[in-house]
């Protein structure tokens, strides 16, 4: 029983310890009070920010009602390059 309580008592006194000790922080600047500013974009900046063969299979897609891909290179060499899933590199 004498155990119990010194053990007791040891806990409580740690823990007091830590308590003390975590009043001299300085309180930290919380992030959430931060403002952020978002842009919102428009709805054509897809489109806007494709290159000159990406415009022109969309036009070749919407015209035909085909899925054409202009690729200059190997379909696996492309797919490699747009870090597609399970695409490897074939020397």
């Amino acid at each position: 029983m004498g155990r119990m309580i010194s053990f007791f008592l040891v806990v409580m006194l740690l823990n007091s310890i830590k308590a003390a000790s975590q009043l001299n922080l300085k309180p930290r600047p919380d992030s959430a009070q931060r403002k952020i500013s978002l842009q919102v974009l428009p709805q054509n900046f897809y489109n806007q920010s494709l290159g000159y063969f990406c415009k022109r299979e969309l036009q070749l897609q919407k015209a035909t009602k085909v899925p054409v891909f202009i690729r200059l290179g190997s379909k696996e060499y492309v797919d490699y390059l747009e870090k597609k899933p399970n695409a490897t590199r074939k020397n």
